[in-house]
């Protein structure tokens, strides 16, 4: 696992991350889950093999939540008749993120970040049509972080994150409780007369701890001395 890490700054003007069997009702997580930037890093460096052991810190802010009634129009699966399916979507407004990623060589680490600052295409996170308005992106080193009496506002989090829970609980981080996905293995499973696929996640507990927390513990911090959440820790 390569020292360095690779920390992109994203702003999207709409965002939706789609929590799992929200139907009439879309709900979206408050942050794009761990599965969510893993699909996003593969989409960047055009790779249709799974990269193994990637490791990943989320956190940032929203200005607002948008719910909008959507009315689509949805088709019998074994004929062309339909009916009207109206739906209520809740979107991230003006949403900020800061995310760091640690690749697990440092060929790999070279690749994205070339991959970052060069897109093969339009990025986006969650939906296609929720495009990236802005992304810069920097190579850092992470650290440790000792605070002193002194430094503990220097150290109060200034974004919302996901944190593994049980770090969030050793450090007496206060938040709600999420099971967010990460990676995932396709298994196949036989319906009626077809094999069909379908994507088994790994779920990891976390908490969503909002921003304004102070830090008395060491910590993981980049250069900016923003915490670093490490998905694996």
């Amino acid at each position: 696992m390569t020292n360095q890490i690779i920390k992109v700054k994203i702003f999207q003007e709409k965002a939706v991350f789609r929590v799992p069997y929200s139907m009439e009702i879309i709900e979206t997580y408050p942050l794009p889950p761990y599965s969510t930037i893993i699909g996003f890093i593969h989409n960047i460096m055009a790779r249709n093999n799974t990269i193994k052991d990637i490791n990943i810190s989320i956190q940032g802010k929203y200005g607002n939540l948008l719910r909008e009634f959507v009315r689509y129009h949805k088709f019998e699966e074994k004929s062309n008749v339909g009916k009207p399916y109206p739906v209520v979507i809740t979107s991230l407004i003006d949403l900020e993120l800061i995310i760091h990623i640690k690749m697990p060589s440092q060929e790999l680490h070279n690749e994205l970040f070339y991959s970052l600052q060069n897109p093969p295409s339009f990025p986006y996170l969650g939906r296609p049509e929720d495009l990236i308005n802005q992304m810069d992106v920097f190579e850092e080193c992470e650290r440790d972080v000792v605070p002193s009496k002194t430094e503990i506002g220097t150290l109060t989090t200034l974004y919302d994150s996901f944190i593994p829970f049980e770090l969030a609980k050793s450090l007496k981080i206060e938040g709600i409780p999420y099971l967010i996905p990460s990676y995932y293995n396709l298994h196949s499973f036989q319906k009626k007369k077809e094999s069909e696929v379908f994507r088994d996640f790994a779920i990891i507990k976390v908490i969503y701890a909002q921003k304004g927390q102070e830090i008395d513990k060491i910590i993981k911090v980049d250069n900016e001395k923003i915490p670093i959440w490490w998905m694996i820790y």
